[in-house]
């Protein structure tokens, strides 16, 4: 179920009147919610989802008695299990049959007959987070399940994040009994859900086709249609992806509940470290808290540490999607980490001496956001074979003379930018922005903003709806 589709805004809607108006039932609403929610995608799915959600639970209960090792290696390699099942057989079975030429009659009829279920790869790594975090005496375990199910499946962050922590989340789940109405939060609510149909709508689905266009003839692009599709990608994605988080956070809001920032402008980035801190930020935390410092990375040799990072980026690339192409993007930028750690390291005084100085922040920003665009080449090509042909059109410089419509892809780019550095320079002033907004810019002019923006969004919609690019992780 889409947030901008029809059904989800009135699922979305009834939930709310019936939130506020019954306040004493409103976990089993929530509870009935998710699960009308989920299994619109499929009932089988839905069992599937609900009986290792149950699973994680009946082990994260059991974590204190006396084969508690058990219990929590047992919920792990359920988890895992599920994953792997569902979202790697057929890459397994395909490399198995690639590597060592070993063909089973069965493997096609097996592999055609898994769908990947949609927010598996999201709601695994919640329930994962959950149960480490009981074993490590982080949080106390829930002791309902209905507490437990609206935490794990809450409708808004469900298929494609942000990934909650059960120390952030659950304790806002016990609270909704508490909850009032409040014109803030419905306001918050709104602008959220706004900025996310605009993101969605506008941006996302009008650079979509013509990015798929491009990516599906790689031998025929030239240098500056093999940047400019990935460009467009680059942005494309980043507009799909904080589109969906945005609605979760907005959706929260509207519920009582303070949802993870999962996106904060990431393309304004200079080095890798910032951009994790920016894109997908609830995942690279994640990584960092559940693999990464597990392996040793806080405390080991440089060496290590390096070793740790590469193959953690590499289980991120990996956790995207069973192609290759995806692992080798996580090792891409388990590499640029590596290189700006070893910069950070050995190259320090470099860092400090210019540290704030602008044309430094200035270069190092656009040289960063070219190899990110060189890392989403492997993200959205069709295969490995078109992605290296991108990656040599990118570099062979060819096909480069005067043309109009390269002036065309210039200003395209260039507008996309500022758009995307108009939202980072909002967030920074975000009060100040608020508050001229409120005061000084009369209500019949926002009203007429509102309509256009209104207007703009029924021009853009299609008749046939776009799903999520993250729906497919």
């Amino acid at each position: 179920m889409l947030f901008h589709s029809l059904e989800f805004l009135l699922l979305l809607a009834l939930t709310f009147v019936l939130f506020y108006s019954f306040p004493k039932i409103r976990m089993y609403l929530l509870f009935a919610a998710n699960i009308i929610f989920y299994g619109v995608s499929g009932v089988k799915y839905l069992i599937v989802f609900m009986l290792v959600s149950y699973f994680t639970y009946f082990c994260s209960n059991r974590l204190s008695a006396r084969h508690g090792k058990i219990y929590f290696y047992a919920g792990l390699l359920v988890n895992v299990l599920n994953l792997m099942f569902f979202k790697y057989t057929g890459f397994i079975l395909e490399n198995i049959d690639r590597f060592l030429g070993i063909s089973m009659p069965w493997q096609n009829s097996l592999v055609a007959k898994i769908i990947l279920p949609v927010g598996i790869s999201f709601y695994t790594f919640q329930l994962i987070a959950y149960l480490v975090d009981v074993w490590r005496k982080d949080i106390e375990p829930c002791k309902s399940f209905l507490t437990f199910w609206v935490f794990i499946s809450f409708f808004a962050q469900l298929i494609a994040g942000p990934i909650m922590r059960g120390s952030d989340f659950i304790p806002q789940v016990v609270r909704i009994g508490y909850t009032k109405l409040s014109e803030s939060r419905i306001k918050f609510g709104i602008y959220y859900i706004s900025r996310g149909f605009i993101k969605k709508i506008i941006f996302a689905d009008t650079l979509a086709p013509i990015v798929a266009q491009f990516y599906s003839n790689a031998a025929g692009m030239g240098t500056m249609d093999a940047w400019y599709a990935t460009y467009l990608f680059a942005f494309q994605i980043f507009f799909d992806f904080s589109a969906y988080s945005e609605f979760a956070m907005g959706i929260g809001h509207l519920f009582g509940f303070n949802m993870d920032v999962n996106f904060k402008t990431p393309y304004v980035s200079s080095n890798p470290k910032e951009f994790w801190k920016r894109w997908h930020i609830t995942l690279s935390s994640w990584i960092r808290d559940y693999i990464y410092i597990p392996m040793g990375g806080g405390k080991k040799s440089f060496i290590l540490k390096c070793l740790f990072v590469l193959i953690a980026m590499m289980i991120s690339g990996m956790w995207h999607g069973a192609k290759w192409t995806f692992i080798i993007w996580g090792a891409y930028h388990g590499m640029l980490s590596v290189m700006h750690n070893t910069y950070i390291k050995y190259f320090s005084f470099i860092r400090e001496k210019f540290k704030n100085n602008v044309f430094y922040k200035i270069v190092t920003t656009f040289v960063f956001f070219q190899l990110t665009n060189i890392g989403w080449v492997f993200f959205r090509a069709n295969g490995f074979t078109d992605a290296m042909i991108i990656i040599r059109k990118m570099f062979s410089f060819s096909n480069i003379s005067y043309n109009g419509i390269y002036g065309v892809y210039l200003v395209v780019v260039m507008l996309l930018y500022l758009v995307h550095l108009a939202e980072y320079w909002v967030s920074i002033y975000e009060i100040q922005v608020k508050t001229v907004w409120t005061t000084l810019i009369p209500a019949y002019m926002r009203a007429a903003i509102y309509a256009v923006i209104v207007m703009l969004l029924i021009v853009f919609t299609t008749a046939e709806e776009s799903t999520f690019i993250y729906f497919q992780f």
